[in-house]
């Protein structure tokens, strides 16, 4: 089973962000789960993170395997 794990920073950060950006964050990170085929996903260069791009944010992870 997938999931994902939030750094305490990034946490902190949607957490004082406005409701109207949080949701489409956490959607996106629950569709990233499920069929991240639908979601505009880039290899960062030179790293081993992803960018998932959701509006103005970028939210950067990786995967493990």
């Amino acid at each position: 089973m997938a999931d994902y794990i939030l750094l305490r920073q990034a946490e902190r950060y949607l957490e004082r962000m406005p409701k109207n950006d949080q949701i489409p964050i956490l959607e996106a990170l629950d569709t990233l789960i499920s069929d991240s085929t639908k979601l505009d996903i880039k290899p960062l260069d030179g790293r081993d993170e992803l960018r998932l791009r959701v509006g103005k944010y970028r939210v950067l992870f990786f995967e493990d395997s």
